[in-house]
């Protein structure tokens, strides 16, 4: 745990320090909203920290997947992570993000995942989650917010991605 927190720190000194680089010298893309259209991400996966505590779930969440932004407010993404239960989840989904809040895109995400054994007997379900985006040149990461419904046990999850288009 003391590594999901080391990350997150990180993470956030880098996104404070990204804001403030552009406010002082805006990004190619937040004066040309054409300029996001067709970026490629690859992300490696991340973190989930859960609300419930002592119920042992995984938090390091590694896997592979990719995205594909086709405007400033759209990107579609699919993947595969080891999740919180330790299999395998298979996702594919849109991330629509209509608001920015300085450096930050917020919205949800949208779409179809599976692995979980207590939804769908661990067959395909549709999920929907509030996310939140830092995107640089190069690096971004996507937090999300999973509420405690039902069988569901919350989590705040953070994903980590590369930009390579």
């Amino acid at each position: 745990m003391k590594t999901f927190y080391l990350v997150l720190m990180a993470l956030c000194m880098g996104a404070g320090a990204g804001a403030t680089a552009a406010q002082a010298a805006p990004t190619t893309s937040a004066l040309d909203p054409d300029a996001t259209k067709g970026e490629v991400w690859l992300n490696v996966g991340g973190f989930s920290r859960h609300f419930s505590r002592g119920d042992g779930y995984n938090e390091n969440n590694l896997g592979l997947g990719a995205e594909y932004r086709t405007s400033p407010e759209v990107s579609y993404m699919a993947g595969a992570y080891y999740n919180s239960v330790r299999k395998t989840t298979t996702y594919a989904a849109m991330n629509w993000q209509p608001w920015t809040v300085g450096p930050f895109k917020l919205g949800a995400t949208v779409g179809v995942m599976d692995g979980y054994p207590s939804l769908a007997k661990g067959g395909t379900f549709f999920a929907a989650v509030p996310m939140a985006t830092w995107e640089g040149k190069r690096y971004g990461i996507n937090v999300g917010i999973i509420p405690s419904i039902g069988k569901v046990d919350g989590a705040v999850i953070v994903q980590f991605k590369l930009r390579v288009y």
